[in-house]
């Protein structure tokens, strides 16, 4: 009898131990997509899915069960043409905006992507202007902010025409950037992410805190999710609350995969999905 005791008393302080294990294995539902160096992913109001596929220089937007909808680019420099496009934002369901970093533009594509307008970031249509941009986002009040991977900053810019502000370097304190690498908009706050920290600013440009310093490195992505933050790494996600506590990390061997899905490079939620985009596929996991 003790020795079935003692086996009681240890199964019961191990399950929660296992139950929390559990809780941390993600399971793919489903794949789609063929890309050659997948950088980033957005999702518009009506559940559609783009990716800006960096090495085939091309914007594919997808339904999501992974039927291609429609694309634009291949290389080149006119108005549907990319140079590494690096970032896009379709989350407002009005326009799809791209951040071409080889071509130092953002463009603006309609729900069908077809090509609406440019903004030249050396031509001197906005000023300052930026060059090599990362990432692009859009507000709710629809301010385009843009990630200038050039000078380590953010530029805010208003109708598509006009630079209304300038944050992220030596005037933002602790919220300098250094190595910016992605951008995600939630609520009232922009979230910066760097290679090994996040930082976040209000949407006038205002620095507010930072986290995650020690918890990642060689981040690649961040997304929004409902009620959290996630930071993409090349074989981890990263949990945080908004206000930047940390809750969790799953790897890659915490999750059931239905083969080698490359290199992680970005996520966005999709009802009822999270959906982690690498450099070859979009992989859908139940919401965890």
């Amino acid at each position: 009898m003790r020795t079935a005791s003692c086996l009681l008393l240890i199964a019961s302080c191990l399950l929660p131990l296992f139950t929390a294990a559990a809780q941390d294995v993600m399971v793919e539902e489903y794949r789609f997509g063929d890309f050659s160096a997948a950088e980033a992913v957005s999702v518009d109001q009506f559940g559609h899915i783009y990716v800006a596929d960096a090495g085939a220089s091309l914007i594919r937007k997808y339904d999501r069960k992974g039927n291609m909808l429609a694309e634009v680019g291949g290389p080149g420099w006119d108005n549907t043409s990319f140079d590494r496009p690096m970032g896009l934002d379709a989350s407002l369901g009005i326009a799809v905006y791209v951040a071409d970093m080889g071509n130092h533009r953002i463009s603006r594509f309609d729900r069908g992507l077809h090509f609406m307008a440019t903004l030249d970031g050396e031509s001197g249509s906005v000023d300052p202007g930026f060059r090599y941009p990362i990432d692009v986002v859009n507000s709710p009040l629809e301010e385009l902010y843009v990630l200038d991977g050039e000078n380590n900053q953010v530029v805010s810019i208003t109708g598509f025409n006009r630079a209304s502000a300038v944050f992220g370097g030596i005037e933002s304190g602790e919220g300098r950037l250094t190595e910016p690498v992605a951008m995600a908009m939630g609520g009232e706050r922009l979230y910066v992410l760097e290679s090994h920290r996040v930082a976040a600013f209000d949407l006038f440009g205002n620095f507010l805190f930072h986290f995650g310093n020690g918890r990642f490195s060689d981040a690649q992505g961040i997304a929004m999710l409902p009620n959290h933050a996630l930071v993409v790494t090349p074989d981890a996600l990263h949990w945080f609350t908004r206000d930047g506590d940390f809750l969790r990390t799953v790897r890659r061997e915490q999750m059931v995969l239905a083969g080698d899905p490359g290199d992680f490079r970005d996520a966005t939620y999709t009802a009822p999905f999270l959906l982690l985009l690498t450099h070859r596929s979009c992989i859908l996991f139940p919401n965890h």
